[in-house]
């Protein structure tokens, strides 16, 4: 999950979407002894290449043995190396002094009368946006996995401060007229870079939303609307919940499951299964009985009255903030800044790929009913409650005939090949071979991380570069989120001459302490100093309880660490002057693109040849298990891939209607009906009815972070397919691996981050399209959603 915050004035699509010293380091790395890996982490030199493998020997002992996490006893640090963070108080101070850097460039930018002030106008507001977004990200992430209370609380008041003054920023109009006043002037806009002139129509764009056409009192209220709407949408998530906490079942209902189990459950003479466990996940694979599904299923699918209440008040302030800020509805209003632009566009899209997917739908269910028919030969069709049982019989049914159940056994072997710590320096080598760089452990400093599990990478060219940083927070542990997802903790840009001087006569370490990259402009031939990215990788995965045994991934957790490394590689590479288009802020039906496309590289072959070795043995991964791991995942997805797909294309659709207009003329009453639009859209596009009772839309959680763009996900599958297809060769002759591919990749699509229309991005990447990807719009939707999804998308991480 890429976690993103959505774009007004001064924030990067991160923030928004949320609502939320020069340090160069010394090229290479010093080899480790081949023997022993005591003291792992490695201070930098020159001398070394991941070539001879001790690199990769290193990365996997980082990983897979977490005694061996090392932080340095002598040299302290604030938390990712900012200096003002070394004490709880430190975020307050923190967010202080950047509010000063930030009133200073407000002054300036009013101040502005000479052509070359105007000049230096859009660079001024993204250093503006810089400041704050350093502090919003850093705060709002470490509030949410700090295990410290203190320290989190803290990073909250540092987040509701920058969050406010923000919100002030949004809504001043002489910036906006300062901004528009250059972008007429053509002595001022002639000298722009195209990167100026992207992030000055940006600004532009975002201040219209923002509704700085208002009058004073709409635009506080703007202003109150939008600090309403974030906090409802982090009550809904937050406060997420079932109707009910358990099902209650007599022993006779639960036929079917292991009676241990039951037993264990019992209590009197019923069983009470608790909703949303593998427990429950159970009773709908293995209960025998039809009206024991019923129950479970719509039990495990109703949400609480008041997480449906939070959900309804959010769509309908995002409504009413719509028609504040003179759009249609919502979607509209969202949608402007989207490669789809238009909710026309975004439901022309989905009525194609709903249309081509139904025919498979049908062939994944035509077996599954055939099934119900031999028990029940009077069934007209299938129910949602039948569907994980019958594929569970038809599981079992086949694994009668033999073949399968060698099979089943391979596949479940294969987690010996995918320690941690190999998978790690797979996609070191995976990303050396693509793209020139490749992961280095570095020791950490005392504070520097939030927690002991945490491990520092630095990122490093084939030319001894360093271009990145990223703290990797993968082990599980009590109150720590699960699902993966990816953050970016502070953005590549460039730090002009001004800041270098600045911080030498105030006596101030440069970028906070943060590192810098000294690079050298190739026309001008002039120095400059580019802020190092930061970035940060956090996943769930559980600890081995066999002692000596690292943690061993399943093939579900390899996909999504690659999925979370594409938007990594995204965040590396982006490294764009200005850090408004740095990276992953780019358009949200573009940002799933780069991990959508890392899911492919996840099961290839050439890739797994990089890394999959048994983790004891270290004997390398049968030929034979290669290919079963390939066939049994097209089988899967064969087998359910466009029942899944479909769930995706509901949820897209429901997403689109919620954000329409039916909330908009909802606000005369005050009341929106949200499960009875849930009903409508799940009846009529879905293969299968939805039962009464039900109020699934409760637990659609990215409601809030992706509020009118849900479709993304689709969308940038359907275009990672194409681009696996027809750039990476779907893998054949090693095109997984192709530097080539890589550096046309790269150059193409990562290394613009939000800086070039992705729709030209597109067609430069696929040379094909014949100017209809290059001019965008509906047409070009179109031509996206005939290119098809394929079976087996996945959701939205």
């Amino acid at each position: 999950m890429h976690k993103a915050l959505r774009r007004q004035p001064w924030t990067c699509p991160r923030c928004l979407r949320k609502q939320q010293r020069f340090n160069s380091t010394a090229a290479g790395i010093a080899v480790a002894n081949d023997n022993t890996f005591d003291g792992a982490y490695l201070h930098a030199s020159s001398h070394s290449s991941s070539k001879n493998g001790s690199e990769n020997a290193l990365l996997r002992e980082v990983f897979n043995r977490k005694t061996l996490s090392k932080t340095s006893s002598t040299e302290s640090s604030g938390l990712i190396g900012n200096t003002f963070l070394t004490l709880p108080q430190g975020f307050q101070k923190f967010a202080e002094a950047s509010v000063i850097q930030c009133k200073r460039l407000v002054e300036r930018t009013l101040a502005a009368s000479t052509a070359e002030q105007y000049r230096a106008i859009p660079r001024d507001l993204d250093r503006l946006s810089d400041l704050l977004c350093r502090v919003i990200d850093l705060s709002d992430f470490i509030r949410s996995i700090h295990p410290s209370d203190d320290v989190a609380a803290s990073a909250s008041a540092s987040y509701s401060l920058m969050f406010q003054y923000m919100n002030e920023l949004n809504t001043t109009t002489g910036l906006n007229q300062q901004l528009k006043k250059a972008w007429d002037m053509p002595e001022v806009q002639s000298q722009w870079s195209e990167e100026e002139k992207m992030v000055a129509v940006l600004l532009m764009r975002d201040f219209a939303k923002s509704g700085i056409h208002l009058p004073d009192k709409q635009r506080r209220q703007f202003v109150s609307l939008s600090n309403e709407i974030v906090q409802l949408g982090t009550d809904f998530i937050n406060q997420m919940d079932h109707a009910r906490e358990y099902v209650s079942f007599t022993v006779r209902q639960l036929d079917g499951i292991d009676p241990t189990l039951v037993q264990g459950f019992k209590n009197h003479e019923r069983a009470q299964i608790p909703v949303s466990s593998k427990w429950s996940k159970m009773v709908l694979r293995a209960a025998k009985d039809a009206a024991t599904r019923k129950d479970m299923y719509i039990a495990e699918r109703s949400a609480s009255k008041k997480t449906i209440a939070t959900l309804e008040q959010l769509l309908l302030r995002r409504a009413q903030l719509a028609k504040l800020t003179g759009f249609d509805n919502f979607a509209q209003m969202a949608l402007i800044e989207k490669m789809a632009k238009t909710p026309e566009a975004v439901n022309n899209f989905l009525e194609s790929i709903n249309a081509n997917n139904k025919i498979h739908v049908q062939k994944e269910l035509a077996p599954l009913l055939e099934l119900k028919r031999k028990v029940d030969q009077g069934a007209e069709g299938l129910n949602p409650w039948d569907h994980n049982y019958l594929l569970a019989k038809l599981d079992q049914l086949e694994g009668a005939s033999g073949p399968r159940t060698s099979k089943s056994r391979l596949q479940e072997s294969a987690r010996f090949y995918f320690a941690l710590g190999h998978v790690m320096q797979g996609l070191s080598s995976l990303f050396e071979s693509l793209y020139g760089v490749r992961f280095v452990p570095k020791e950490t400093k005392q504070g520097e991380v939030w927690h002991p599990d945490v491990r520092r990478l630095d990122v490093y060219t084939d030319k001894e570069e360093h271009i990145a940083t990223m703290y990797c927070d993968l082990f599980s542990r009590p109150g720590k989120q699960s699902h993966p997802a990816h953050f970016t903790l502070l953005c590549s840009r460039e730090i002009s001459e001004e800041e270098v001087r600045e911080c030498e006569e105030r006596n101030e370490p440069l970028n906070n302490g943060m590192p810098t990259l000294l690079s050298t402009n190739p026309t001008s031939g002039v120095a400059f100093h580019h802020q190092i990215p930061i970035i940060a990788l956090v996943c769930g995965f559980p600890q081995s309880s066999v002692p000596g045994e690292p943690a061993l991934l399943s093939q579900y957790s390899l996909v999504s660490l690659f999925h979370e490394m594409g938007h990594a590689i995204h965040s590396v590479l982006g490294r764009t002057s200005m850090q408004g288009i740095s990276g992953t802020r780019v358009a949200t039906d573009f940002s799933e693109l780069p991990s959508v496309l890392m899911e492919n590289f996840a099961t290839d072959p050439a890739v797994l040849k990089l890394f999959a070795r048994h983790w004891k043995t270290d004997a390398p991964m049968p030929d034979e298990m290669l290919k079963v791991l390939a066939e049994e995942g097209s089988k899967e997805a064969s087998r359910q891939g466009a029942w899944n797909n479909e769930s995706q294309i509901l949820m897209s659709v429901l997403d689109q209607v919620y954000h329409g207009d039916g909330p908009v003329q909802a606000l005369r009453s005050g009341r929106y009906d949200s499960t009875a639009v849930y009903y409508d859209v799940w009846n009529k596009h879905g293969s299968v009815p939805e039962p009464w009772g039900t109020s699934w839309q409760g637990f659609f959680g990215h409601l809030h972070g992706y509020g009118a763009s849900y479709y993304s996900y689709l969308f940038d599958t359907a275009i990672a397919r194409r681009v696996w297809t027809n750039v990476f060769r779907g893998g054949e002759d090693n095109g997984a691996i192709d530097r080539a591919s890589g550096e046309r990749f790269k150059e193409e699509v990562l290394k613009w981050g939000g800086g070039r229309d992705p729709w030209l991005c597109l067609e430069g990447l696929l040379g094909e399209g014949k100017g209809v990807l290059a001019e965008g719009g509906e047409e070009a939707m179109l031509e996206v959603g005939r290119w098809g999804v394929g079976v087996g998308a996945g959701t939205l991480d």
